[in-house]
């Protein structure tokens, strides 16, 4: 779907969407697949936001609530990506005030709402297909087509035609204006031309200032979005975790972003969502499946949570069929985990707005470590995740960070305990018997 390479030529932060708010950067994000979170579709969405909210999730991504398309369909219930009516919501999810109390309720406990736009592509039996035929891709025989041979089930919307963008953008304020949403994750929104979400950003931003998210990683999508997908760095991961490249070539590729993307970037990291596998299902060992979790609510950027990632599931919902996320499979174990993670990145400055730099270690094929920061201060959240098994001693080095030839004590966030250390002439220190992940917060 993406060209997944990325031009080294740092962007200015000029080219930043330039209205985004900082605050932005301490969403934690919960995609919810409404289709398959409950028999009770939006009813049952909220009376599950108590829940969510007290998980320390602070906004709800709906996956696509539209009717789908019944012409070439795939599966039973076809995708909610193949939409047939922009202006509709799905019926077997409930209705338009079912929805409304949904948003009106979330708001009511601090939860932002945003809705899934899918702009480049409808059903082939859409509303706008019969009233617009002209607006889409069509082969030589005059047959709208998709672009990408695969998706057979959708066919692709053309740009080109300027009453296409008025039609989209009055489709978003609607939702906006009836029913307050507090904003848009895009869907393959690279296959949209870029001009397009400025001018949407632009007309749609002046009713509210809304959240923007573009399902792509190109540093050029921040001129007209708050948030970009880091699947450039996700791909990376999962070659070191499937063992086809190493732990330092991701941490390298992740260095890269900081040197390409503007400082005030913002990137969203997940482990999983509803296009990935699993990651309960992909790495089995539990130290390091908990590094991993803790990594991706201390890793720069905003962090997403798929529904029912925090029971440690590892089937993987189907999109096109009829499918219910077993919740009660509870775990409560991984649940608590998952919500000390989101008070943690919550509860700290450093994690949600701080700078990111890595620290070399003697166990850098296994192990990452890297510290939170605000230039300019003595304040650091040091983290270290042994991602292959307890780790006997390791040696970190500090060097332009810390004073040699000091003690220091440092709380670990996630349970309070205290670890002392020093550093040598060299800048160096020793941390022995880490058989769990750290985060440890310290003054320097």
């Amino acid at each position: 779907m993406y060209n997944h390479s990325i031009s080294k030529q740092k962007l200015e932060d000029t080219t930043l969407a330039h209205d985004t708010p900082v605050e932005f950067s301490e969403l934690i994000i919960y995609e919810v697949f409404p289709r398959a979170y409950s028999d009770s579709g939006f009813k049952g969405i909220t009376r599950d936001l108590e829940k969510i909210g007290n998980m320390g999730i602070n906004t709800i991504w709906l996956m696509p609530i539209h009717p789908t398309g019944l012409e070439k369909r795939k599966g039973t219930l076809g995708s909610p990506y193949s939409i047939r009516d922009y202006y509709e919501v799905d019926s077997k999810l409930g209705s338009k005030e079912d929805f409304r109390r949904l948003i009106g309720e979330a708001h009511e406990i601090g939860l932002k709402v945003l809705m899934d736009m899918v702009l480049n592509h409808t059903s082939p039996d859409s509303v706008l297909a019969k009233q617009h035929p002209e607006w889409f891709f069509h082969n030589e025989k005059g047959i709208p087509i998709p672009r990408n041979p695969d998706w057979e089930d959708v066919i692709d919307l053309d740009y080109s035609h300027k009453e296409l963008w008025g039609y989209m953008i009055n489709m978003m304020k609607y939702w906006i204006e009836e029913f307050n949403v507090d904003g848009f994750r895009c869907d393959v929104a690279g296959l949209v031309p870029l001009e397009f979400w400025i001018e949407a950003r632009r007309q749609l931003n002046q009713i509210k200032k809304l959240i923007w998210i573009s399902e792509t990683h190109d540093p050029y999508m921040y001129q007209a979005f708050d948030i970009t997908y880091d699947y450039d760095g996700y791909y990376k991961l999962m070659e070191y975790l499937n063992g086809t490249a190493l732990l330092t070539d991701y941490v390298g590729y992740i260095k890269m972003q900081e040197q390409i993307y503007p400082r005030n970037y913002i990137k969203l990291r997940f482990l999983e969502n509803h296009d990935q596998n699993r990651i309960a299902s992909i790495v089995e060992d539990d130290l390091k499946l908990r590094s991993l979790f803790v990594y991706l609510f201390t890793v720069k950027g905003v962090p997403l949570i798929y529904n029912g990632q925090e029971l440690k599931l590892k089937e993987k919902p189907d999109i096109f069929n009829e499918y219910k996320i077993p919740w009660e499979k509870e775990n409560r174990d991984w649940i608590e985990f998952c919500r000390k993670l989101c008070f943690m990145k919550q509860n700290s400055i450093i994690l949600k707005r701080g700078d990111m730099r890595f620290l070399d270690n003697s166990s850098s094929q296994n192990t990452m470590t890297f510290i939170r920061y605000f230039r300019g201060t003595k304040k650091f959240i040091l983290v270290v995740l042994p991602l292959d098994g307890v780790i006997d001693s390791l040696r970190i080095k500090f060097s332009g960070v810390l004073e040699p030839f000091k003690r220091y004590h440092a709380i670990n966030m996630l349970n309070e305990k205290i670890t002392n250390f020093s550093l040598n002439g060299n800048f160096e220190t020793f941390l022995e018997n880490i058989d769990e992940p750290l985060v440890l917060s310290f003054h320097g």
